[in-house]
């Protein structure tokens, strides 16, 4: 927006040839709607006396404590705007064009007067038009009058603002697994006679004129009578909304009604009269800000007769949103009036649907944030501002309105962590008329999924009974809001929740129990090998610094699970026969086990033979006669001598017998396959002969593969 800008600071300049003249400054304050960004606002009169038949040339200045939202066309030229002077001879057009100086000051510059041969003249401003939705100081619109004639008041006020929509709502529309059926021919009264689902909004002035059509002296160079837009959402995709297309109101031949809302249900019935009654007309092609289009119907003639409204017209859903938008067309300036309206729901059965709760809202319209002069934007525009209910207005909601309450304020439990479940019961109690449709929800301030409810929804009063579940939560303070919602109309009540865990008693402690000690390899219960691996069974050994002790010889512990531990058998045990077993977890022992020692129990571990290409060994890959093959076994960590057998030959010198590197308790042997031996699945083990007593102890035979 550019603004011209004058250095006389908007002051009358005046070019006098006679005496300056005085005037008398008045304005008839007009109620302006709160939520309006382009409301007119109440006629400036200048009542002016000076010399009998004197010219004057002056430069007017007008300036408002909020923005001047006339139309402005090019160079900053506002339009709308009716300035007319009269010095006796009838009111006659001031043609200069009135500039717009800056967001909230008009000028006319070089406006030319005689005064009447009595010295007399009157000008008269009319169709500013104004921001009454801004911060005004003492809620009143002020205009800021200066100039070189002599006025005796600066200071006027204009326009008082007050909320002009009031909105109540008979219930929420609920799409349910039950549906609503249409009849065959879609008409109100069909409708209502096949009962579907609907429910009623009343929307009703906050003052006299506050709905008016475009011919009323509010809508002054205005493009269309007052509209409102309605915004529904949050319906399914197989819904259909249908809404009347005329809506008589309050003070009609009969009220357009749900029946649910006063009234009994009709169409409604309409007739033209002098002093006019509420009436508003759906707008086909409005867009999505209550804008353009056209009335799809237009009042007749005053005495044209009575006539009725049956029709309706289905809503165009996007992502399961829609809106439609109603002009006044008829309305009495001097009564509040109200209209209220049902809005049909179509839905199939569906057993398997979840309750849908929508929404619905009204609004003045067209909607816009343009606060100053446009070249473009709508008059009249408004700021989506919502409206309060009208219940102070009508006083009849709660005769028809649902109310909702319950009969708790909070909620408390106590429980020990890993506890059984806490519960509790509150009611939700429509304690006003018609129907109440609800749905509950739950929110976490801390943690999450702890609380639950055994109805989420329901059609008025209800008990429903409330679960705490301690499960997995950590000892602390947890919080939660329960909160109700039974629509715009009936309220929404939060519940606050409060869960106190408490720390459990300490689990006891299980006692570890050996069932079995056995070769790692072999599995087998033979005597355990001092430097070699040995795998225990048994129970509770996941307890906290698990150890596992041989005569008070700490083993080292490869593996554990709750039930099996492998381990590397102390090689201080060497020379014993005996040693006391025992495993401790958590701070608590086993009974003592006795278990055999030996130098010698090899056992070879199943796939661990790799031929020397290091392939492993099997039906499939066999090694080659005269070739080093690689076994893996345990229980062969004693003192004495270590062999092999290959297809029942004694290998007495293996090319290697020893710990295997990097692994502990597991010990290595290398033999090489006798060169006479043909392709065959042979078998191969290995021994052990003790130092001590010449004892040998062999390992359990395994398959070979010779190629």
């Amino acid at each position: 927006m550019r603004y011209v800008f004058f250095l006389t600071s908007f002051a009358f300049t005046a070019v006098l040839s006679a005496q300056p003249g005085i005037c008398a400054t008045s304005a008839t304050p007009s109620i302006v709607r709160v939520e309006g960004l382009a409301e007119r606002v109440g006629d400036i009169v200048y009542s002016c006396t000076g010399a009998p038949n004197s010219n004057v040339t002056v430069n007017f200045s007008i300036s408002l404590n909020t923005n001047i939202s006339n139309r402005i066309s090019s160079g900053n030229t506002l339009t709308g705007l009716i300035f007319t002077v009269d010095n006796g001879s009838g009111p006659q057009p001031i043609l200069v064009s009135p500039l717009l100086a800056s967001q909230n000051t008009l000028v006319y510059n070089g406006v030319s007067l005689t005064f009447s041969p009595q010295g007399s003249l009157i000008l008269h401003l009319a169709g500013i038009r104004a921001n009454a939705n801004g911060n005004l100081a003492n809620n009143q619109i002020v205009a800021s009058l200066s100039g070189g004639l002599l006025l005796n008041s600066t200071q006027l006020v204009v326009g008082a603002p007050e909320r002009g929509l009031y909105v109540s709502y008979s219930t929420d529309i609920v799409c349910a697994q039950n549906g609503s059926p249409l009849p065959n021919t879609i008409n109100f009264t069909n409708l209502i006679l096949e009962n579907t689902s609907f429910a009623s909004t009343r929307i009703t002035e906050g003052f006299a004129g506050a709905f008016a059509p475009k011919s009323a002296p509010a809508n002054l160079n205005a493009d269309t009578g007052e509209r409102f837009i309605i915004q529904y959402s949050g319906f399914p995709s197989d819904a259909s909304l249908l809404v009347p297309d005329v809506v008589a109101g309050s003070d009609a031949v009969q009220p357009t009604a749900g029946g649910d809302f006063g009234p009994p249900a009709s169409g409604g019935a309409y007739a033209p009269s002098l002093s006019g009654s509420l009436l508003l007309a759906r707008v086909q092609g409005a867009d999505a800000n209550g804008g353009g289009g056209t009335p799809v119907y237009i009042p007749g003639a005053i005495g044209s007769g009575t006539v009725t409204f049956n029709t309706v017209s289905p809503l165009q859903f996007v992502n399961g949103a829609t809106y439609v938008v109603y002009e006044v067309v008829d309305a009495n300036p001097s009564a509040v009036e109200s209209a209220q309206y049902p809005t049909f729901l179509g839905l199939p059965f569906d057993g398997s649907r979840n309750t849908t709760e929508t929404s619905s809202d009204v609004f003045f319209a067209p909607q816009s944030t343009v606060v100053d002069a446009s070249a473009i934007s709508p008059i009249p525009r408004f700021a989506a501002v919502t409206p309060p209910t009208d219940c102070s207005i009508i006083g009849d909601c709660a005769t028809y309105l649902p109310h909702l309450t319950v009969d708790v304020s909070s909620f408390q439990f106590t429980a020990t962590a890993g506890a059984a479940t806490q519960q509790g019961t509150f009611l939700v109690i429509n304690t006003g008329g018609g129907m109440m449709p609800w749905t509950a929800s739950i929110t976490y301030g801390n943690g999450s999924g702890w609380l639950s409810l055994d109805t989420n929804s329901a059609d008025n009063s209800a008990t429903v009974r409330i679960y705490a579940v301690p499960g997995s939560l950590t000892p602390g303070k947890y919080t939660a809001t329960v909160t109700i919602n039974a629509g715009q109309t009936a309220g929404t009540l939060q519940i606050p929740v409060t869960f106190m865990i408490t720390p459990a008693p300490p689990p006891a402690v299980p006692t570890p129990m050996i069932t079995s000690v056995l070769n790692s390899a072999s599995l087998n219960p033979v005597p355990v090998v001092p430097g070699s691996m040995t795998t225990i069974m048994g129970s509770a050994f996941n307890g906290s610094n698990l150890t596992v002790t041989f005569n008070n010889l700490a083993a080292t512990i490869v593996f554990n699970n709750d039930s099996q531990i492998n381990l590397v058998v102390p090689a201080g045990l060497a020379g014993q026969t005996t040693a006391q077993l025992v495993v401790s977890a958590g701070g608590v022992s086993s009974v003592p086990s006795t278990v055999s020692v030996a130098p010698f129990e090899p056992a070879i571990f199943n796939g661990a033979i790799l031929n020397q290409d290091g392939t492993v060994n099997g039906p499939t890959l066999g090694a080659s006669a005269g070739s080093i093959i690689a076994i893996w076994a345990t229980g062969l960590s004693g003192a004495g001598t270590i062999t092999g057998n290959i297809d029942n030959i004694g290998i007495s010198s293996p090319a290697y017998a020893g710990p295997a590197p990097g692994i502990a308790g597991v010990q290595q042997i290398n033999l090489m396959i006798p060169a006479n031996l043909q392709p065959m699945t042979t078998q191969v083990y290995v021994c052990g002969t003790s130092f001590a007593d010449a004892s040998i102890t062999c390992s359990i035979p395994v398959p070979l593969t010779i190629q």
